[in-house]
């Protein structure tokens, strides 16, 4: 009994110092009467766990500011730290691997990229990655400062598990990544979709906040998909929820064979990496011919066009959602008006019922490696609820 005891006021203890820590981190400056206030916490727990902080220098106090009524003890503004920690972030793709060193301030301090034509076998991949993480770490000012690796995916991923499903370049693989680089440089790793990850970010802080159900579209090297409702990750089963690149788009003579192993999905055509193995064509290529009026050209470009106005038409009607967002590089090779056209076409396909959905485009994204570095973060300062036993 003592043993519990002594394990639940262990958990408890480390609950509350994450609920102070989450507070300097999204709220700093922030005093301490001000921690207790948003706390709930006393004043003498609050002291100690500041104390704990600043004896670890995770935080720091800021000069001491005087109340608005110009009377009272100054109170101390505390701050996190954030010069003094870093988070590594790398964007995975099917063909290179790029990443960077933030600080918790979230200043870039570094780059590093490596690239593969393609990857010949999971060790293949995983020398490409680590690559980019010894030259990463080589050039942080402390390496014994980080906090730990965060990767944004061009595949499928199990993030509660830290396994690449569908590995970029690779095919379908179950690797654990996270697992295989956390003995190797004892860091916390942390996996997700691009997509996925672009999609949180947005509904968080971004043109998603006041959006409760919605979807992500990402047109680009493949095609990305992710569903969000009452502010959460639908993933599915097995972590397929969302994949909108194969969905079935395309019928004879324009179903091509998938690198899925299905026939006539959407990424066939509808991606820059599709066009270049079903047609060998560039997406530059494409675009050019369809600027310049060539027949076959701008025949296949109206039927894409249309299977993209299908696809999005029917996950409208599906799923309900109140936004959509639109993004990648992909869209304009459609057409400078594709966009609009789009969500036009759309909401002259579904029924009046769904007609509230509201279509929005982002045309600059946050890099990928800052994003991936947020999963860091985040765990770094969570509250770790689900470790209680109610």
């Amino acid at each position: 009994m003592s043993t519990l005891k002594h394990s639940s006021h262990t958990l408890l203890k480390s609950i509350n110092q994450q609920k102070v820590l989450h507070l300097i981190y999204s709220e700093c400056p922030i005093s301490r009467v001000e921690l207790a206030r948003k706390t709930g916490l006393s004043q003498q727990t609050v002291t100690n766990i500041v104390n704990r902080l600043l004896e670890d220098q995770l935080i720091v106090e800021g000069e001491p500011q005087s109340l608005e009524s110009g009377s009272g003890r100054k109170r101390v503004p505390l701050l996190l730290n954030g010069s003094r920690f870093y988070a590594i972030g790398i964007e995975l793709s099917g063909t290179s691997a790029r990443g960077a060193v933030y600080n918790f301030q979230q200043a870039r301090l570094a780059e590093a990229e490596a690239r593969a034509e393609r990857y010949e076998s999971k060790e293949d991949l995983l020398r490409v990655i680590r690559s980019v993480i010894d030259k990463l770490i080589s050039r942080t000012p402390d390496p014994t400062c980080l906090k730990g690796i965060g990767f944004s995916v061009h595949g499928l991923v199990n993030s509660s598990e830290g396994i690449l499903l569908r590995s970029p370049g690779l095919g379908w693989k179950r690797i654990p990544l996270a697992k295989l680089l956390e003995d190797e440089y004892g860091l916390p790793v942390f996996l997700e979709n691009d997509t996925n990850l672009l999609a949180l970010n947005e509904n968080m802080g971004g043109i998603l906040i006041s959006s409760k159900s919605n979807v992500t579209l990402k047109f680009g090297n493949g095609i990305g998909g992710a569903i969000v409702v009452e502010k959460l990750l639908v993933t599915g089963s097995s972590f397929v929820a969302g994949e909108v690149g194969h969905y079935k788009a395309f019928m004879p003579p324009y179903d091509y064979e998938c690198y899925c192993g299905g026939r006539g999905c959407l990424t066939t055509l509808a991606s820059s990496r599709g066009l270049l193995r079903t047609l060998s064509r560039s997406w530059e290529h494409f675009s050019e011919a369809v600027r310049t009026g060539d027949p076959e050209t701008v025949q296949l470009n109206e039927v894409v066009k249309t299977a993209i106005v299908y696809a999005t038409a029917n996950i409208v009607t599906l799923l309900n959602p109140d936004r959509v967002l639109l993004t990648g590089f992909m869209l304009p090779v459609w057409g400078d008006s594709f966009v609009d056209e789009l969500k036009a076409r759309v909401m002259a396909q579904v029924p009046e019922t769904c007609r509230n959905v509201e279509f929005l485009h982002l045309t600059d994204m946050e890099d990928e490696t800052a994003l991936a570095v947020g999963l860091v973060l985040k765990s770094v300062f969570k509250i770790p609820l689900d470790s209680l036993s109610l």
